[in-house]
């Protein structure tokens, strides 16, 4: 679009843009006004916002610009303008976690993560889509976001934080922040072809968030590079960010089980090169046994349901189950007379897993594998409700071990030879150890992006 405002983060990594704005080079007024200029003109084919918050950024942005002409810094994520999914309580804005209930008295403050942001001078720009309560990627009750990657066919983004991973694709945003019960942020980050930084469980309170699943639930953010997640993790938690990891000696464990199986083959090629690329660089990929991927499924199947209904009601979702979604229906409904003991069955053998998972991982620093087995596909293929829940599972599949084993996780985009598509390449590494994983992240994506 020849009058399309020009992306002001094309680019430019944040820490560039806050070096340019304490200069004066730029003012967050003006990049806010051109984001929002951006969003106008794109947003009514992408939908990745729901909501918009013109009038309040734009006075945010201005007061960031007056506190920094005054000597006041509030530091690097100063003046930035963020992205925020509709399961994030913000002040002056809805949160209805893309859903027609009322679910105002679930989450009625902000929490830790939005007060963090505003103390850190963030612009708040709006709500993004998500799937229905966060559950999976596709939905029917309203319009999934078009992935930018394709101007003419109307392919899946991902989700259940798409609108944030489109926002982020098509340059709506500096930042997008989602959130991740079983892959929310790595698959569609994966599809859209942006970074996506899964937190640790309890690597940031999960407080004035909507929760799906308290036991899986964590928060996450969608860069457009490992950097500047490493950025904005740092910011978040006050430390400093550590220099890249060396790749001489890095080893990584390849799971044996599950992760490599029935990729699309434009993602297998594309996968493979990349591990070959990194291999070259010094890095050791190296085969680990994950008999525990095969119980994921299960054990994710009977947990999520039953923590929804419990956070919902069980009475309110009797009384509603013909006006959610056709998928939330079909997946509330099957859980509804799931027994007790299920449940907590399934609690113990996640904590056993878990606990087997973290001695299997003590002899590398991360596991890689292909974020998700697909490329984005599109729509119309997806356009009945077995087709949608077949769709969910497979996009889903790399990823919600992640979070059945408690790992943080990372999903770097990955180019393919001969296609604007992308493939994601994923980390996962044990709890807490969010700094080292994205200090390997920024290692490796100087590599895969290196010429040769």
């Amino acid at each position: 679009m020849s009058n399309l405002p020009d992306n002001p983060f094309s680019n430019l990594t944040l820490a560039e843009y806050g070096a340019r704005l304490r200069r004066g080079e730029a003012s967050a007024e003006q990049v806010t006004g051109a984001l929002f200029r951006r969003i106008d003109t794109l947003n009514p084919k992408l939908g990745a916002y729901t909501f918009i918050a013109r009038e309040t950024a734009l006075a945010t942005a201005r007061a960031m610009d007056a506190l920094l002409k005054s000597g006041t810094d509030l530091g690097p994520l100063m003046g930035v303008p963020v992205a925020v999914k509709d399961l994030y309580f913000a002040d002056g804005m809805p949160l209805a976690a893309g859903s027609k209930l009322d679910v105002s008295g679930i989450v009625s403050r902000e929490g830790t993560m939005i007060r963090a942001l505003r103390r850190s001078g963030c612009i708040l720009l709006g709500k993004t889509w998500t799937s229905e309560f966060a559950l999976g990627g596709i939905n029917f009750l309203q319009r999934v976001p078009w992935n930018p990657l394709d101007e003419k066919t109307h392919r899946t983004p991902g989700g259940s934080s798409g609108g944030s991973a489109v926002a982020m694709a098509a340059g709506l945003c500096a930042f997008a922040l989602g959130s991740d019960t079983g892959g929310s942020v790595r698959m569609p980050a994966a599809l859209c072809g942006t970074f996506g930084h899964k937190f640790s469980r309890t690597g940031f309170p999960l407080d004035g968030v909507f929760p799906l699943s308290p036991t899986l639930d964590s928060l996450g953010t969608l860069t457009a590079s490992a950097r500047d997640a490493a950025l904005i993790w740092h910011c978040l938690n006050g430390s400093g960010a550590p220099a890249p990891a060396s790749l001489k000696g890095l080893i990584l464990g390849r799971p044996a089980q599950l992760f490599y199986d029935d990729l699309d083959p434009a993602v297998q090629s594309g996968i493979e090169n990349a591990l070959e690329r990194l291999s070259s660089s010094g890095v050791e990929i190296v085969a680990v046994d994950a008999p525990e991927a095969l119980e994921f499924e299960a054990i994710f199947g009977r947990i999520v349901p039953i923590e929804l209904i419990a956070i919902l009601g069980r009475e309110r979702v009797q009384a509603n189950l013909g006006d959610f979604d056709a998928i939330t229906r079909t997946r509330l409904a099957a859980a509804l007379d799931q027994p007790a003991t299920d449940y907590i069955d399934a609690l113990r053998r996640l904590e056993a897993m878990r606990a087997a998972v973290a001695r299997r991982m003590t002899d590398c620093a991360a596991w890689i594998t292909p974020t998700t087995p697909l490329l984005p596909t599109p729509m119309t293929e997806c356009s009945t409700l077995d087709a949608a829940l077949a769709w969910n599972r497979r996009a889903l599949r790399n990823t919600r071990p992640g979070n059945v084993f408690d790992q943080c996780g990372v999903s770097l985009p990955v180019r393919l030879s001969g296609s604007r598509m992308l493939a994601g390449l994923q980390l996962m590494a044990s709890p807490g150890e969010d700094t080292r994983l994205l200090a390997i992240a920024c290692a490796l994506e100087t590599a895969l992006n290196s010429p040769g």
